[in-house]
């Protein structure tokens, strides 16, 4: 009984790989491709078709009298791949298909102290909630996870100032385990900056460029690629440029990595939002224009009264971004010193704001690197899913399909989980 059922398992993963690829088949196509009786395959297309994994695309007219026969694929709603990007306030999860084609997508906040216990509950909660209808998880090849630094938070929400933070590795482990165990498929784990500067690496199709990149969100992450791939480094900091000493004297802010002056305390959405409203006052909170009645923002962390104010050329939001411009731009210039790529990239809510002072932005990384005016600069749309969708990205390029008869689907999951020639 074992061998028999293993045959099976063993012919539904060729007919899911030979689809997976691409290809849009009839019964007859797939039977001859496969080589197996027109009995089998229709009572595994049968099975597929009832569980929502492949459809019909199409009715095919025959070449004679006979019925029409139905070209099948893989249903556009069966989810292959989830990435998810952990960021410091909230989580943003997109579910793929076997194209690489964003299904479903959600943002999710936590609540101020969460340890990482809860924002996985949170996060899997969330792709629940996404799972619904026509999209399902019936064919899941895999699940890449995206997290911010060692820094970010314990377990169960302490600061590390009050309790001691567990050790990172271990962390990460076992959040590996709990996706693992939850959702039965190969996880694969990388700093979510990583996997959004993979997004901003392959979307433009030249995925063997040199890249800096460089995220102004609610922290600021770094990620340094060379010919497409992650630098990680000897203790996974590679890329950190967030944490680039910007300010020295007793004056400079406190990290979230419990040193002072980092670019973080500097650039990050909140450390923004605070000088911003100590330098405007009341009016820090409201959007405005000439000759209109300030309506109130709802949000403040979305900055959205410094950008209005940036629209009303207001000089004191100007000054504001062309000093942070002028500090960005040292921290960047330095990265390139050493690394020298083809091209930074800024990304991130507060990478937006530069964009009126953009001169003098590369005015700054140009005298602080060697390659000058040459070096391409350029800010990036301000999106949640760059690491969610690098994360789909880093699954695609190691989810190696099986030949026409490959073993089973668990043959496939060193692939996923040792890593791939873009994150590794």
């Amino acid at each position: 009984m074992d061998q028999q059922w293993s045959a099976r398992d063993q012919h539904r993963d060729a007919v899911l790989a030979l689809l997976h690829r691409g290809h849009q088949l009839t019964r007859g196509e797939i039977s001859h491709r496969l080589r197996l009786t027109r009995t089998t395959v229709s009572d595994l297309l049968g099975d597929l078709l009832e569980s929502g994994v492949i459809t019909v695309t199409e009715s095919r007219a025959a070449a004679g009298r006979g019925r029409p026969a139905e070209v099948l694929g893989i249903h556009p709603g069966a989810v292959r791949y989830i990435g998810i990007d952990f960021f410091h306030t909230g989580a943003t999860i997109c579910l793929a298909n076997s194209a690489a084609e964003v299904v479903a997508t959600g943002t999710v906040d936590y609540e101020p102290g969460a340890g990482w216990e809860r924002r996985v509950a949170t996060a899997q909660r969330l792709i629940g909630d996404l799972t619904t209808g026509e999209v399902h998880l019936g064919v899941l090849a895999g699940i890449g996870i995206g997290l911010p630094g060692p820094n970010s938070a314990s377990w169960d929400g302490f600061a590390h100032r009050e309790r001691p933070m567990e050790p990172f590795h271990m962390v990460r482990a076992r959040i590996r385990e709990l996706f693992a165990d939850s959702f039965d498929c190969p996880v694969l784990v990388d700093h979510h900056i990583r996997f959004a500067a993979l997004h901003e690496a392959t979307s433009s199709g030249e995925s063997d460029r040199h890249i800096v990149y460089l995220r102004l969100s609610t922290g600021v992450g770094g990620a340094v690629l060379g010919s497409g791939s992650a630098l990680r480094g000897a203790h996974l900091l590679a890329g950190e440029i967030g944490h680039m000493i910007v300010e020295t004297g007793p004056e400079a802010a406190e990290c979230r990595c419990g040193r002072r002056g980092c670019l973080e305390t500097v650039a990050s959405q909140g450390a923004v939002r605070q000088r911003w409203q100590d330098i405007a006052g009341p009016d820090a909170g409201v959007e405005s224009a000439p000759d209109a009645t300030p309506t109130p923002v709802a949000d403040p962390v979305t900055l959205a009264g410094l950008e209005a104010a940036l629209v009303a050329e207001d000089p004191r939001a100007l000054a504001l971004v062309t000093d942070l411009a002028r500090t960005v731009g040292r921290a960047l210039g330095l990265a390139a010193l050493v690394t020298d790529p083809d091209e930074i990239v800024l990304a991130g809510e507060v990478a937006v704001l530069l964009e009126p002072v953009l001169p003098v932005l590369r005015e700054t990384v140009a005298q602080n690197c060697l390659t000058g005016a040459d070096l391409e600069l350029r800010i990036a749309s301000a999106t949640t899913q760059q690491g969610a969708r690098g994360a789909i990205a880093a699954l695609r390029s190691t989810d190696q399909l099986p030949d026409y008869f490959a073993a089973s689907r668990t043959s496939r999951s060193p692939y996923l989980t040792s890593g791939g020639r873009h994150v590794r």
